[in-house]
């Protein structure tokens, strides 16, 4: 699923001079949310790119420079967010919504405040969401050229990219003496991507071809102003991309000497309690490790069963465990009806049917949802240049409406069609763009909320949603029901695979063995996202579980009563939240409906 919020957030580049100033007076709760936000633009430019903010507008950001990197600016935010956080506690005497955006608020600051404990524990470098995926994101995604000046930005952006590049090599410097070092296989697969990334000739790579697509279809300026600021981006190419990329390569080679091939973050300085931290922040609950593995096995035994009544319809009965009997059933798949021909007119098929999915289900949404999105959604393939290190995930449409939210599929290998409407009711509707275009178009939630990445919830309501699909018949035949079945196994397996390499300190073969066992297939890149994630995959389950907990509860209260569609507004209406505050909001609301 997409991360990129996280990411830009977390700090790109470039001011060194850290300007003091005090925090705004604010009269009420909504100013004081509004006034952090703008003062965190102006101090994330890259972050206001990817939103799509106009820089001279409400919240005004410098598009000619990047996000701050260095200490001092990782300091200085951390201030802001402790005062934001003091400054908080002075509201009272509240509404129930102002209650729960206060404290909303207050659990996106305090999960600031209390990374900054473990910020050394992160893997700086890492090939889902390292520098190079920073980088290709706001340099080329996010940053539109619309215009001359927008060309200029570019341009005084890529040209500060050796102070970026600086700021990254002290903060590994950092991370070495603590002996904070990814698994060999994390710097390998780092390693292979920007090596490819530097064999290109510098007119090839993405910093280059964008900037030179994007300015030859603008009107200004003249041709003879377009050649020099085509020229001027080689040169930033030839200076600061490839120089750097080569420094990356040649410091990985070095690390990878220091490397192990432990996957597990139990190894890192407070191991075990920073692990206990990530899976508080992504699930937004206080389970414990240990709660979470068993959980799982119970989850992955409930699966299984309801898996093996279709198996054994479709004559599959035959193995020595599950991963087999469900192996055997994957590899029979042959053929044109689950496969399409692996060329240009199969991949073209892929996106035609993938569309198709999201047209026939927005005729089916309105009969559980009274409120849908205008914001339009739509598929495309992921670009090449990403191919190599990206899946398939949704983006959302940015502020300025410019184009729609996207799904993005990965076709350098082409999905079965049993799989598909699972995950477009995942990654669209009535999934993550269902939920994510709500929320942009509610009017009372808080413009910082764009921020805010309550994992659990996320990701909790785009599995339900492929389970609401399920009780809803939605899906056309048993092999489309086995291919939600499997996606549903695959997030409860997350849950014993992320809390065996972390907290029973799995390796990476036990690991896979596990998933073979009760999958039918292991997955070593699987494995390797949940080393450089940890807690993240944990999420999914534990939301889903919420959310059905609480929707069983609301029937039993209100029985004849009970409506899916007010449900689903009430789960919907406030944004993503923490599941404690969640629970809270289905509370309040069933305590009136009893009134």
């Amino acid at each position: 699923m997409k991360i990129i919020i996280c990411i830009l957030l977390c700090a790109l580049i470039i001011s060194c001079q850290v300007e003091e100033k005090s925090i705004e007076k604010s009269e009420t709760l909504y100013q004081l949310m509004d006034n952090y936000f703008r003062t965190i633009i102006a101090l994330n430019p890259g972050a206001g790119s990817y939103l799509g903010l106009d820089p001279s507008g409400d919240y005004p950001y410098d598009k000619s420079k990047l996000t701050d990197n260095s200490e001092a600016a990782y300091q200085y935010e951390l201030k802001i967010v402790k005062d934001y956080l003091e400054h908080s506690e002075n509201f009272s005497n509240l509404s129930f919504a102002d209650e729960l955006e206060l404290a909303v608020f207050q659990s996106y600051l305090q999960n600031i405040e209390s990374a900054d404990k473990y910020r050394y524990n992160y893997y700086l470098l890492n090939h889902l969401y390292g520098f190079h995926y920073q980088l290709i994101s706001v340099l080329t995604e996010s940053h539109s050229i619309n215009n001359r000046q927008d060309a200029e930005d570019y341009l005084t952006r890529m040209e500060q990219l050796d102070t970026y590049f600086d700021n990254i090599f002290l903060e590994l410097q950092k991370r070495e003496k603590m002996e904070i070092i990814p698994s060999k296989i994390i710097l390998e697969k780092l390693q292979n991507i920007v090596n490819d990334f530097i064999k290109q000739r510098p007119v090839e790579m993405i910093y280059y071809t964008y900037f030179m697509e994007r300015i030859n279809e603008i009107e200004e300026p003249d041709e003879a102003t377009k050649q020099i600021y085509m020229d001027r981006a080689l040169d930033a190419v030839n200076n600061y991309i490839v120089p750097n990329y080569t420094k990356i390569a040649d410091h990985i080679e070095k690390l990878k000497k220091k490397a192990d091939d432990i996957p597990g973050v139990w190894k890192l300085p407070d191991g075990d309690k920073f692990y206990q931290f990530c899976l508080q922040q992504h699930t937004t609950t206080n389970l414990t490790a240990e709660e979470i593995h068993q959980m799982g096995l119970k989850e992955v035994e409930r699966i299984q069963a309801e898996m093996m009544q279709r198996f054994e319809e479709l004559g599959f009965t035959e193995g020595e465990n599950f991963g087999e009997i469900e192996g055997h059933y994957w590899h029979s798949l042959q053929g044109s009806e689950f496969n399409y021909p692996k060329n240009d007119l199969g991949r073209q098929q892929a996106l035609d049917d993938y569309l198709q999915i999201i047209v026939d289900t927005e005729k089916l949404l309105p009969t559980v949802f009274d409120k849908l999105p205008s914001i339009p959604v739509t598929v495309r393939a992921v670009p090449p240049y990403k191919e190599q290190y990206s899946g398939q995930y949704y983006d959302d449409a940015p502020l300025d409406g410019s184009r729609p939210a996207i799904f993005y599929t990965n076709l350098s290998w082409l999905p079965k069609k049993p799989g598909m409407q699972t995950l477009l009711y995942h990654e669209t509707i009535p999934g993550h763009h269902l939920q994510i275009a709500y929320a942009q178009e509610l009017a009372n939630i808080p413009i910082y909320r764009n921020f805010t990445f309550f994992t659990a919830y996320i990701e909790g309501w785009a599995l339900y949603a492929e389970k609401l699909a399920f009780e809803l018949g939605w899906y056309k035949d048993i092999y489309s029901e086995l291919g939600y079945l499997n996606s549903e196994l695959h997030r409860a397996v997350r849950l014993v695979v992320d809390t065996g390499i972390h907290y029973k300190k799995w390796s990476r073969s036990k690991a896979h063995n596990y998933m073979k066992d009760n999958m039918g297939w292991g997955s070593y890149g699987e494995i390797d996202r949940y080393t450089v994630w940890p807690g993240q995959a944990c999420a999914y389950k534990i939301g889903e579980l919420k959310i059905l907990e609480l929707r069983e509860k609301a029937k039993i209260e209100l029985g004849n009563k009970f409506e899916l569609k007010e449900f689903h507004d009430v789960i919907l209406r406030n944004g993503a939240i923490p599941l404690d505050l969640l629970e809270n909001v289905v509370d309040e609301w069933l305590e009136g409906k009893s009134e």
